[in-house]
C-alpha cells in the first residue's frame, strides 16, 4: 500500500517539477545581441550614520525611483518574457502598443537609465531632509545578464531647532502668532521638505480663514537664517524649496545636526493679498444650466435669511440646501466655511457638479458676491450587483441584489433605497454525473427598504454635534427568509433607527437607539428530531422577538495614509432585551398584549482589526476578528441570526461554510465532504486570524481584467458561552484554547474586472483540526495530494465576490 501511494505521488509531482524546471531553464537571453544584457536583479544597499526609524519604508521608496527593473516574475520565473521568446519572430517587430498583455520584451540594461535612477534617489533623499546624500552605482555582468547595484548613503538628516516668522503686516502677524502651537515645524522633528509645504498650506489656510481671500501660498516663503533677514529673499514659484542650503542654516557646534528655520510672509507684488474681504451677497442656482441663468428673468426666486435661491423648477427644497451652506451675507470670508460648504453639498449626493465663485463688486474693495452653481444628477438609480453577506446576518454566502435608489426623495436630498435580493447555496457530493452531484442546500430571498436623511432627526438635536460631522439619520425595514432545505424556514421581519456621524476624517460612529427583529421558524419533522436531543439548538431556532440598541466606532486611515501601510478598526457593542425585561418587571401590559413570543436577552461585543503593509508591488494583509455574545435573563443562547459561524470564503477557507466547531466538538455522522449537508454549526463566541500576501500576476483582455494572486493562512474557531451536554467540547475554556484553534493554508486568484467587480477563487486545506487530539491537532503528516480520498475530504474550493477582508 505504501509503495502504491509513493508511485502516485511520483506521477503527480514529477511532471509538475519538470514543467517548472523547463520554464525556469528557458534561455531568456537567446534573442539578445552581443552587446545587450538582460536586467536580472537590482540590488540596493542603504547606509546611514544614524539609525533610520522607517528604514524599510525608505528603502521601498528608493526602489520606486529605479527606472529600469527586471521583467515581471511569478515565483521567480519570468513567464511573460518566456512567452515572448517563444513567439519572438511573430512579436518582435510589433510596436509595444500591439503586444498582448501576457508577454513582455526583455528588459535590456541601459547605463543612462542607471545614472538617472541614481539622480532620482538623491533628489528623493533631499526632499526627505537627507542632505549630501551619495549614490554609487555599479553593475555586474554574467552570462548575458546584468545585475545593477546601488550603494546609497543617506547623508545628514537635520532636525528642526528654532522656528520663527517675520511678517510685514501687524494684523497678519497676530493671526500667525495666535496659532504658533499648531505649527507643522515642531522642534526636534526630522526635517523634510514636505513639512515646509504643509506649514505653508497651514498658514495660508489660517490667514484665509480670517478674511484674506486673495492671500495665497506664494506669500509664504522660508529663508536661510537669522543673520540674513534683511537680505534678498529666495523666491522661485516653480521650485520654492529648491535647495535646503540656500534657505536653512545648520546650528554650528552641534553633533546632532540641528537647524533654524525662518518663515517670511510678504505681500510682494500682490497688492490685494492683505485686503480683508466681506461677503455681500450669496446667490444659489440649484438647477444651473448655463451662464445665461444669471440674467434669466423667468426663473423663480426665493430668499432665506438673505441667501437668494434662483431655479427653473424646485428640484430640491431651498431650505434643505440652506442648512448645508455656511457662507452668508455680512460675514467675513473664511476658507474653512467655503470648504465645508463644498463638502456638505457634495455629501447630499444629489448634484453632479458643484462650483462656488466669488466676484469683487466694482468700486467695492474687499466686497465679494458669492455664486453657488449646482447641476442636477440623475434622480433614479437602478443597479444589479452582488451582495456579500457577513456572519452577523441571516444571509450567508453570496447573492444577487436588485436595487432602486431615489437620490432626492420628497425633494429633501433624502436617499430612498429599495432592494430585492436572493440566492442559493449548493452542496456537492462525489458521483459519476457531475451535474447531478449538486443538490440544493439553502435558498434565501428578501426585500429591504431604507431612507437616509442627511441630518439628525429627533430625538437627536441637530446642534448636538458639530456641523462638519456629516450627520445622517437612517430608517430601515425588511422582510427576509432563509430556507434550509429539509430542515427549517426562518423568517425575519426587521426595523431599525440609526444615527451615523463622522468625528474626524478617520473616525466615524454609528448609534442605533432602537432595532427590532421578529423571528418565525417553521421546522420539518426531521429537524425536530435533531432539536429534541440538543438544548442549545432548541434555544437557537425558536421563534423570538428581539429589541435592542447598539453602537459602533470605526477607525480607517486609508485616505490619510494614501493607501500605504494603513489600518482599520471597528468596535461594536449591542444589547437586547433590557427594556422589555424592565417593562416586564413593572407588570406592564404591553409585553403580554403585543409580545407573544419569548424575547431575546443578550449582550454582544465585536471587534474587527486589520492592517495592510504595502510594498512596491504587493501587500501583506492581516485581519483579527473576535466577538462574544453573552445570553442572559431568560435566554440561554443567542438567536440564530445573531450567532457566529466559521468556515467558508470569508472565514476559515479550509472548511466549508458553517461546518467548523464549536470548539473541539465533532459528530461521527457529519465529517469530511458530507459535512455540508448537516445542520449549521454556530456559537456564541468567535476568534479568527487571517493573513494574506497579495501580489499582481498579469493583466488580461487588454487590461480590462487584472489577475492578482494571494497566499494565505487562516486560524480560529467558534465556541459556546455555556457548556451543553449535546455538544461536548463546544464550550470556551482557556485551558483548551490551543487545542480548539483550527488552521488552514492555501492560495488563490483574484480577477479585478474593470475596477468594478472582483471575482475570487481560493483553494485551501486544513492543517490543524481541533477534533484531532494527537500532535495538538496538526495534520501536516496526513497531507497526501496524490490520494483522491484525501483531496475530496480536505481540498476546499471557494468561488466568491470581493476580498475576504
Amino acid at each position: 500500500m505504501g509503495k502504491r501511494r509513493s508511485d502516485n505521488r511520483k506521477r503527480f509531482f514529477y511532471p509538475l517539477l519538470a514543467a517548472i524546471a523547463l520554464l525556469a531553464g528557458c534561455n531568456t537571453t537567446k534573442h539578445l545581441s552581443d552587446k545587450q544584457y538582460l536586467v536580472r536583479k537590482n540590488k540596493l544597499t542603504l547606509k546611514s550614520e544614524k539609525k533610520i526609524a522607517n528604514r524599510g519604508e525608505l528603502k521601498d521608496n528608493l526602489e520606486r525611483y529605479m527606472i529600469q527593473k527586471r521583467n515581471t516574475t511569478l515565483f521567480g520565473i519570468p513567464f511573460k518574457l518566456v512567452f515572448y521568446n517563444r513567439h519572438y519572430y511573430r512579436l518582435h517587430e510589433k510596436p509595444d502598443s500591439m503586444l498582448p498583455k501576457s508577454v513582455e520584451r526583455p528588459e535590456i540594461f541601459d547605463s543612462s537609465k542607471m545614472v538617472k535612477s541614481s539622480e532620482n534617489m538623491k533628489n528623493y533623499l533631499n526632499t526627505q531632509g537627507y542632505f549630501y546624500a551619495r549614490v554609487k552605482d555599479t553593475v555586474m555582468f554574467a552570462k548575458k545578464k546584468a545585475y545593477p547595484e546601488y550603494d546609497v548613503t543617506t547623508g545628514i538628516n537635520y532636525t528642526i531647532n528654532n522656528v520663527s516668522y517675520n511678517v510685514d503686516d501687524s494684523s497678519i502677524s497676530r493671526i500667525v502668532s495666535s496659532s504658533i502651537d499648531e505649527t507643522k515645524l515642531e522642534k526636534g522633528k526630522p526635517f523634510t521638505y514636505s513639512l515646509l509645504d504643509d506649514e505653508r498650506s497651514r498658514i495660508t489656510q489660517l490667514v484665509r480663514n480670517n478674511g484674506y481671500y486673495y492671500f495665497t501660498q506664494e506669500n509664504v516663503n522660508f529663508i536661510k537664517g537669522l543673520d540674513t533677514v534683511d537680505k534678498t529673499i529666495f523666491k522661485d514659484v516653480e521650485s520654492p524649496f529648491e535647495n535646503a542650503i540656500n534657505f536653512i542654516s545648520p546650528v554650528k557646534g552641534t553633533s546632532d545636526h540641528k537647524m533654524d528655520i525662518i518663515g517670511k510672509i510678504r505681500r510682494e507684488d500682490d497688492t490685494e493679498a492683505y485686503t480683508k474681504c466681506v461677503i455681500a451677497s450669496v446667490s444659489v442656482y440649484p438647477d444651473f444650466v448655463s451662464i445665461k441663468d444669471l440674467k434669466d428673468s423667468s426663473m423663480f426666486s426665493e430668499t432665506i435669511d438673505s441667501v437668494t435661491f434662483r431655479y427653473h423648477n424646485e428640484y430640491i427644497h431651498p431650505r434643505v440646501l440652506f442648512e448645508h451652506i455656511y457662507l452668508s451675507p455680512g460675514q467675513i470670508y473664511s476658507q474653512a466655511d467655503y470648504d465645508k460648504t463644498i463638502l456638505k453639498l457634495n455629501e447630499l449626493g444629489t448634484f453632479q457638479y458643484i462650483s462656488i465663485k466669488f466676484r469683487e463688486r466694482p468700486g467695492g474693495k474687499g466686497v465679494l458676491d458669492c455664486f453657488i452653481y449646482l447641476s442636477k444628477i440623475k434622480k433614479l438609480d437602478f443597479t444589479v450587483n452582488p451582495v456579500v453577506s457577513s456572519g452577523s446576518t441571516y444571509s450567508l454566502g453570496s447573492s444577487v441584489g436588485v436595487n432602486v435608489r431615489n437620490r432626492n426623495f420628497a425633494k429633501g436630498a433624502n436617499l430612498l433605497t429599495v432592494g430585492v435580493n436572493g440566492g442559493i447555496e449548493l452542496a456537492y457530493s462525489d458521483g459519476n454525473d457531475f451535474i447531478h452531484n449538486f443538490s440544493l442546500l439553502t435558498k434565501y430571498y428578501g426585500v429591504n427598504a431604507s431612507i437616509d436623511f442627511p441630518k439628525f432627526i429627533a430625538p437627536i438635536p441637530n446642534d448636538l454635534f458639530g456641523s462638519g460631522n456629516l450627520p445622517h439619520t437612517i430608517l430601515g425595514v425588511g422582510e427576509n427568509v432563509i430556507d434550509r432545505v429539509n430542515y427549517f424556514t426562518l423568517g425575519n421581519t426587521s426595523a431599525n433607527l440609526s444615527y451615523n456621524w463622522r468625528e474626524t476624517d478617520t473616525k466615524t460612529w454609528s448609534f442605533s437607539p432602537a432595532f427590532m427583529n421578529i423571528i418565525n421558524v417553521n421546522e420539518t419533522d426531521s429537524f425536530r428530531k435533531v432539536l429534541a436531543g440538543n438544548e442549545y439548538l432548541q434555544n437557537s431556532y425558536r421563534a423570538t422577538f428581539i429589541e435592542g440598541e447598539n453602537i459602533s466606532f470605526t477607525f480607517d486611515n486609508i485616505n490619510k495614509k494614501h493607501g500605504r501601510n494603513y489600518s482599520f478598526l471597528k468596535l461594536s457593542i449591542e444589547e437586547a432585551g433590557g427594556l422589555l425585561s424592565a417593562l416586564n418587571r413593572t407588570g406592564n401590559a404591553f409585553i403580554d398584549t403585543y409580545v407573544t413570543k419569548s424575547f431575546a436577552q443578550y449582550t454582544k461585543f465585536d471587534f474587527d482589526a486589520r492592517h495592510y503593509f504595502t510594498l512596491p508591488h504587493s501587500v501583506f494583509a492581516f485581519h483579527f476578528y473576535g466577538g462574544i455574545g453573552l445570553p442572559n435573563g431568560q435566554s440561554t443562547a443567542l438567536p440564530y441570526i445573531k450567532q457566529y459561524f466559521a468556515g467558508g470564503p470569508y472565514s476559515l477557507r479550509g472548511w466549508r461554510i458553517r461546518t467548523l466547531g464549536p470548539g473541539s466538538y465533532i459528530s461521527t455522522t457529519d465529517t469530511g465532504k458530507n459535512a455540508i449537508t448537516t445542520i449549521d454549526r454556530t456559537g456564541d463566541i468567535k476568534l479568527e486570524w487571517n493573513g494574506e500576501y497579495r501580489f499582481p500576476i498579469t493583466p488580461l483582455f487588454a487590461g480590462a481584467v487584472k489577475m492578482n494572486g494571494a497566499i494565505f493562512a487562516d486560524a480560529g474557531n467558534i465556541w459556546l458561552a455555556r457548556k451543553d451536554p449535546g455538544c461536548p467540547g463546544g464550550e470556551f475554556a482557556l485551558n483548551t484554547l490551543g487545542q480548539d484553534i483550527a488552521a488552514d493554508m492555501g492560495a488563490g486568484a483574484r480577477f479585478d474586472i474593470a475596477s468594478f467587480l472582483t471575482l475570487r477563487i481560493d483553494v485551501a486545506m486544513p492543517v490543524k483540526k481541533p477534533y484531532i487530539f494527537t500532535d495538538g491537532g496538526w495534520v501536516f503528516n496526513q497531507i497526501d495530494p496524490a490520494n483522491s480520498t484525501w483531496r475530496s475530504n480536505n481540498i476546499i474550493f471557494n468561488i466568491s465576490i470581493g476580498y475576504p477582508f
